[in-house]
């Protein structure tokens, strides 16, 4: 029978006593590589200590192929505004023409939320090609066995989400503050959501894919009415018999969904909704973590009933076509 044993983690000082001395050079040789794969990018160190105007950067690297620079600064314990600071300072003004790196990598035991979320901010508005790493450095054992260190990645580049707020910058305000609202949703969602979702929309709603043929979930948000929607959206040349139909089972709805839902043939229009709203105050960015679970917890309901219910009134009518 196998024998396991525990997985512990390590004090980063009991492998590195001294940042300076200790945990630099070895990140510059051996770690180099490491923390390379774990990026995605093949680096070649060009100089520790490198200096950057009055200031010295801790690791000035490039990346194999492309010749563009990397600055890696480093640091144990919490981050700080020093070190952000001091980041943004030599990424600038590396390379002898000033045209700076391409590549900012800021590797610490620990990231505070706001300068994760700072990261993250950077990486939404800088120009495409541009990239911002948060790697938070660990180092783990098994019983006596030799320490391990391993990078863990907590900020990365998303460089085709990039792309397209730069297509889309054409757009208004209001439209490039919905597809903002979506990219972070559909980041909450991510790898934990029964939601099937596109590329966040520049508009105030994000339809999800539930049976096609004219029925959706949708998801909704109005900064203005502070408010937020989950409907299940008809339209088609049968949505009139969908809306009865579904009509038709409203108690068994409403037993479902709760007695928030609500049913909207909107007579004269080509579309029907059965839905549900709630207040909020899309406006204010502290509420978008409730505001996204929320919509996600509703998002998920609406498919897990309506999904297997449209389905079976379908296979009772196989010579329905929408």
């Amino acid at each position: 029978m196998a024998v396991f044993g525990r997985l512990e983690t390590v004090q980063i000082r009991e492998g590195w006593p001294r940042e300076d001395q200790d945990f630099t050079p070895w990140l510059a040789t051996e770690g180099l590589a490491l923390l390379g794969s774990e990026i995605g990018m093949e680096l070649e160190r060009v100089e520790t200590e490198s200096v950057v105007g009055s200031y010295r950067a801790d690791i000035l690297a490039k990346e194999a192929g492309t010749g563009e620079f990397v600055v890696i600064e480093n640091q144990f314990g919490r981050t700080d505004h020093t070190h952000l600071g001091q980041l943004l300072t030599y990424a600038a003004g590396v390379g002898a023409d000033g045209s700076g790196a391409k590549t900012i990598v800021w590797v610490a035991g620990q990231f505070t939320e706001p300068h994760r979320a700072t990261l993250d901010w950077l990486n939404r508005c800088t120009e495409a090609g541009i990239r911002f790493f948060a790697v938070e450095i660990q180092l783990w054992r098994i019983g006596t066995s030799p320490f391990a260190p391993k990078f863990e990645i907590v900020s990365r580049p998303n460089n085709e989400q990039k792309q397209l707020t730069q297509q889309i910058s054409g757009f208004s305000k209001a439209d490039l503050f919905y597809q903002e609202f979506w990219t972070e949703f559909m980041e909450f969602c991510e790898g934990n959501s029964t939601l099937v979702m596109g590329t966040p929309p520049p508009q105030s709603w994000l339809p999800t894919a539930l049976a096609g043929g004219g029925l959706g979930v949708n998801l909704a948000v109005s900064r203005r009415d502070r408010r937020l929607e989950c409907q299940l959206w008809i339209e088609g040349r049968h949505r009139q018999w969908w809306y009865e139909v579904l009509l038709g089972r409203k108690e068994e709805i409403l037993a479902s969904l709760g007695g928030n839902t609500r049913f909207d043939e909107m007579p004269g229009r080509k579309s029907s909704k059965i839905f549900e709203l709630r207040s909020a105050d899309v406006g204010n960015r502290e509420e978008w973590p409730a505001i996204h679970k929320w919509l996600k917890d509703r998002g998920e309901a609406y498919v897990a009933f309506f999904k297997p219910l449209i389905e079976q009134i379908r296979a009772r009518q196989p010579m329905l076509s929408l």
